[in-house]
């Protein structure tokens, strides 16, 4: 990995997980673009002549405060980060895609603290776009507060319904041999066997582990699939979980909005989106 996109709007949260992706990567040549994104809707209310003003001030404000931010860094950070601003008037997600096909983004980080009011909900309604929107780049996900402090174990969660691309494990392998971490395949289905299927999914999925570190293990039910993962991932003490958004595992009922405001998951480590490939 050598470029990776933060979307920053300076909250508390998005600066958290820009600090983290700097710890995250220490001493990997890396090129972090921070995007600031706004939206240029014109006021119906007000003339052309202030819209246009209007407009021009915000982005100015904008691109002038990250600059300033990403000098910041470049000033006080590890001489392989490079720092660069990239300001866009557009939705988050349009901007996002934008960036990702213009700069060849292959990893996106982003802080999170729930929607407002909510503050026991782990995915706020921005990183939920994110997920639902952005296909073509994996999303690390960093709740706030959270600081990197090593990297020994990933949990990456699979029922292995579906087949594994070497495309889509990619970002998994490239992290795990970057922090020479465990890479823990837990299984998380209700039946005690598997189908021919889900054997034949999961050999494959060994065959692509088969040059590293790694383990797998069937979790026992405990209650629900998020209060399992959940424990689990306690217990274990990782400080990373993965998982591939698709439609046969649990977390693609957690990007249902109504879901997500009524579900118990409140991951206290980051968490990897993989898209599926």
């Amino acid at each position: 990995m050598k470029n990776v996109l933060i979307p920053i709007d300076f909250s508390e949260n998005s600066i958290n997980a820009l600090n983290y992706a700097e710890a995250f990567f220490k001493n990997t040549p890396i090129n972090f673009y921070l995007l600031g994104v706004y939206i240029s809707a014109p006021s119906k209310l007000m003339s052309d002549d202030y819209n246009e003003d209007w407009l021009g001030k915000m982005d100015d404000t904008i691109s002038e405060d990250l600059k300033n931010l990403a000098e910041r860094y470049n000033d006080s950070s590890d001489l392989k980060h490079n720092y660069k601003a990239v300001t866009i008037a557009d939705s988050l997600t349009s901007a996002m895609k934008k960036v990702i096909n213009d700069k060849g983004i292959e990893l996106i980080i982003s802080g999170t603290k729930g929607a407002s009011g909510l503050k026991e909900i782990f995915i706020g309604s921005n990183t939920l776009k994110m997920i639902n929107h952005i296909d073509s780049c994996p999303i690390l996900v960093v709740p706030n507060g959270y600081k990197f402090d090593g990297l020994h174990q990933i949990v990456f969660s699979t029922n292995y319904k579906r087949g594994f691309g070497s495309d889509e494990l990619k970002p998994l392998i490239q992290i795990a041999v970057m922090h020479n971490a465990l890479i823990e395949v837990v299984q998380l289905i209700s039946e005690d066997f598997l189908s021919e299927t889900q054997k034949k999914n999961k050999t494959d999925l060994q065959g692509f582990l088969e040059d590293f570190e790694f383990d797998f293990n069937k979790l026992d039910w405990e209650g629900s699939e998020t209060e399992t993962i959940q424990n689990h991932v306690e217990n274990c003490k990782s400080e990373l979980l993965t998982l591939i958004n698709h439609k046969y595992n649990f977390f693609n009922k957690l990007t249902e909005e109504d879901v997500i405001k009524k579900s118990s998951f409140h991951s206290k480590i980051p968490l990897l989106v993989l898209p599926e490939l």
